[in-house]
């Protein structure tokens, strides 16, 4: 897309002026586009090289991906005004009017003038991918190849409810115990900072004698009040760096991966949560007519989990070897038996997709009762774990004043 500087009349008699960018080669398109609302172009002129790179770095934004909620019920209203009859233009100008945000009011603007130009709506929403992710886009693309765009949107409005869903589910039940932890963690540092220092001065000022358990506590303790500013900023630091390193290194990601899917709890959330997504695209994109190796490459650059990305890339080459699907997802063992053995049912029946609705389904609900009932699977760990280690402090304190009373005695 390129910019233009133009002067015009509007049908008001106002003369406008100024920059603007659309998709058109050409002064005369733009002259074009300039004067369909009845305006009168004085001068169109495109900008030079240099001038462009300029006008593009001045007007870069940092863009955020649509909220999944918000582009749901975007897709939502256009496949519904769509099926009522209404022009595609119109029904992405009846958008833009409702959006909230500025920006996307901005680019569903940029979008029409590219549908005005010429260009298919799937080519326009592909130069957009914070508004359109590739799977819509695929969506798009098949609905406008068979006549069905209505339809198709509204599938991908659905499917995006269901992947929040999933995604959503699986952030609850990992924050309950990190969050717990989190609390048993900043209780620990509160009694090493605060408490454990008060009471085992009054020791030193007693002259008791102080057990091997409590000169451990006491040592940790002072460890922790010299270096409290360097523990946090070193914790700080840690997680910059973890998260910094995930988003640029692929062994990262793995190791990191590969140890969330070996920790208890952790493990059978994050599993239920992969297999749901994986099956949930999977039907979802078969469903639409993408064939099954576009549809694997599509989850695979969907799909966060790098474990499972090279498992679908294995399976992706096996089918592209000859060999049977139910076969390629045995040998990459990304699911259990039974639901291979489903995926081969429906591979011999042809109902694939429905096969895969059904273990979407399924993976979904296990998601929703795991979060239900984490708090009872957690809770005897938690109390395990925070019982033990406040028993030692407890212990370690209260050592001493045995000993007093013992003497005293």
């Amino acid at each position: 897309m390129k910019y233009y500087r133009y002067k015009c009349i509007a049908p008001d008699g106002k003369v406008n002026s100024g920059f603007i960018q659309l998709p058109y080669r050409d002064a005369m398109s733009a002259i074009s586009h300039l004067e369909r609302d009845g305006s009168i172009a004085l001068f169109v002129r495109p900008l030079g090289p240099v001038s462009n790179a300029l006008m593009r770095l001045l007007n870069w934004k940092f863009r955020r991906r649509l909220p999944r909620p918000v582009l749901a019920e975007m897709l939502s209203n256009l496949a519904l005004m769509l099926k009522s009859g209404m022009p595609l233009i119109s029904a992405v100008q009846e958008t833009a009017a409702g959006a909230e945000h500025k920006q996307v009011q901005k680019d569903l603007e940029d979008v029409i003038n590219g549908i005005q130009s010429g260009m298919v709506l799937s080519e326009v929403a592909s130069k957009y991918p914070h508004l359109f992710p590739k799977t819509v886009v695929h969506l798009i693309r098949m609905g406008e190849e068979t006549g069905r765009l209505d339809r198709m949107l509204k599938d991908a409005s659905d499917h995006i409810k269901r992947i929040h869903g999933i995604i959503s589910d699986t952030k609850q039940a990992l924050l309950y115990p990190a969050m717990v932890f989190l609390a048993i963690g900043g209780g620990l540092v509160f009694w090493l900072y605060y408490v454990v220092p008060k009471i085992t001065g009054l020791f030193r000022e007693m002259g008791l004698a102080m057990p091997a358990i409590t000169l451990f506590l006491v040592g940790l303790s002072d460890f922790v009040r010299r270096n409290i500013l360097t523990i946090i900023l070193a914790i700080a630091i840690l997680v910059v760096m973890s998260e910094a390193g995930r988003r640029s290194s692929r062994k990262l990601r793995k190791a990191m991966d590969m140890v969330m899917l070996k920790t208890p709890v952790i493990k059978t959330i994050r599993s239920a949560a992969n297999l749901a997504f994986i099956s949930e695209y999977l039907a979802m994109l078969l469903n639409a007519g993408i064939d099954l190796l576009q549809s694997i490459n599509i989850v695979i650059s969907s799909i966060g989990c790098e474990i499972c990305k090279e498992k679908l890339r294995q399976i992706r080459e096996a089918i592209s070897r000859g060999d049977g699907i139910s076969d390629a997802f045995r040998k990459a063992a990304i699911f259990p038996p039974f639901v291979v053995r489903m995926i081969s049912v429906g591979e011999l029946s042809g109902n694939l997709t429905e096969q895969l609705d059904t273990i979407a389904a399924e993976y979904r609900n296990r998601l929703r009762i795991l979060v239900a009932t984490l708090g009872k699977l957690i809770e005897p760990a938690v109390l395990v774990i925070a019982g033990a280690v406040f028993a030692v402090i407890i212990v370690a304190l209260l050592l001493p004043i045995y000993d007093l009373l013992g003497k005293i005695s």
